[in-house]
């Protein structure tokens, strides 16, 4: 008797491990996303630059189609209105970068020019591999032409499941630091859909009222959403209902 109860608690709780770590990130989000289908937030320190944001957003497309789009570097500029510009960098242009530390994004484009690679460079599809990106924002003032090249860790060990995960770090540019991570999943009741949650700490390196930093990301966030579930109904068609 006592060895069939402990393979049904055994049971039950590798059953409800995957539900429980879904809920686990952020849960009060949840009212917000069936409501708008979007949530962000972002926390400061008093008297600190650096901010960190957190979000969760459902995208009506399948996890692997949604990691299409959002990892195709190349076209971040043509449908994002954050973005001056954007675009894959080789291992080598964003060690020269690093090396270098050019202070300005004109020494940037004097150091590496606009090299044009695949969005996709060196992927390794199932696996682990990664890849370097240059962006330049397109902020309001005071955080006019902020820029950074950054290192990114992509992983689809678990595309069989529907999960993959980008996490990235700066390498170059004039942010203090930009680093953080953001996951596709399947959404947990809505076949065909994808939660995308994140976070990421970011200190532009320049003094912005909190208020104004926070505007600017939450409507970066539901801006980049809505674009990037446009650009995936022009690639695959109606969304899923």
């Amino acid at each position: 008797m006592f060895k069939k109860s402990l393979f049904l608690v055994l049971l039950f709780t590798l059953f409800n491990v995957p539900a429980h770590a879904y809920n686990t990130f952020h849960p009060e989000a949840d009212a917000d996303l069936e409501k708008d289908g979007v949530w962000v937030r972002t926390f400061f320190k008093k008297e600190e630059t650096a901010a960190l944001t957190v979000f969760r957003a459902y995208i009506p497309y399948t996890p692997d189609k949604a990691w299409e789009v959002l990892t195709d570097t190349n076209t971040w500029k043509s449908r994002h209105n954050d973005f001056k510009d954007a675009f894959t960098l080789t291992k080598s242009e964003a060690e020269l970068v690093a090396a270098k530390n050019p202070v300005n994004v004109k020494d940037f484009y004097s150091l590496v020019g606009t090299p044009v690679h695949p969005s996709h460079l060196n992927r390794q599809k199932g696996g682990n591999w990664t890849s370097y990106v240059f962006q330049r924002f397109n902020f309001p003032w005071p955080l006019t032409d902020r820029w950074a090249v950054v290192e990114i860790r992509n992983d689809e060990t678990n595309a069989g499941k529907g999960e993959y995960k980008y996490e990235y770090k700066t390498r170059g540019g004039n942010f203090k630091w930009l680093k953080g991570y953001w996951a596709l999943m399947p959404h947990p009741t809505k076949k065909g859909w994808t939660e995308f949650r994140g976070e990421y700490k970011s200190d532009p390196g320049i003094d912005v009222p909190h208020f104004l930093a926070k505007s600017v990301v939450k409507s970066s966030i539901k801006n980049n959403v809505k674009e990037d579930s446009a650009e995936l109904a022009k690639r695959y068609g109606p969304p899923a209902q």
